[in-house]
């Protein structure tokens, strides 16, 4: 009987190669990933064509879920144009409960597609935060009329993006 030593064994000894530590080590850099990316949120990015008002306010923004845009020419949910501003300001200042359509529509998917993101578990509870990003020129017409459209949508907690103010 004769015992094979050094490369003579190596190459004799065909080991398939073992994945089974490496995919483990990237499922664990994965959800590493995944984790670090749903802790930070979303970044609040301005629209374009957009100047934000000026704020004492020290108070900066949480997560962000939804983002809406009111710029002179458009409106935008998150990034995404929804309808021109032109046709919000046709509504009749006269109207009671002013709502724009094209935005609720809008707003209505966002809450479903919120809703079964819930139901997954990929979020723990229904939120319904919204953060407007106004130019500072708009008017204040405007600015109501998508207010009550983001309410009547059923999105209550609004906040504000705003510029901080330099000193």
């Amino acid at each position: 009987m004769s015992v094979q030593h050094g490369r003579a064994a190596a190459k004799k000894a065909d080991l398939p190669l073992q994945i089974t530590s490496m995919m483990d080590m990237f499922t664990i850099i994965l959800v590493f990933l995944l984790k670090s990316f749903s802790a930070d949120g979303s970044i609040l990015t301005n629209a374009d064509n957009l100047v934000l008002p000026n704020s004492d306010s020290k108070k900066k923004p949480q997560e962000i879920n939804l983002q809406l845009a009111v710029t002179n020419d458009m409106i935008l949910v998150d990034n995404v144009p929804v309808v021109p501003t032109e046709d919000v300001r046709r509504i009749p200042q006269t109207e009671e409960n002013p709502v724009v359509p094209q935005i609720e529509d809008r707003l209505k998917a966002c809450m479903a597609l919120e809703d079964e993101m819930v139901r997954m578990g990929s979020l723990n509870e229904v939120q319904r935060k919204i953060v407007i990003q106004v130019d500072k020129n708009a008017d204040f017409d405007v600015l109501y009329k998508v207010m009550n459209t983001c309410g009547k949508a059923g999105y209550t907690n609004m906040n504000f993006a705003v510029m901080e103010r330099e000193g």
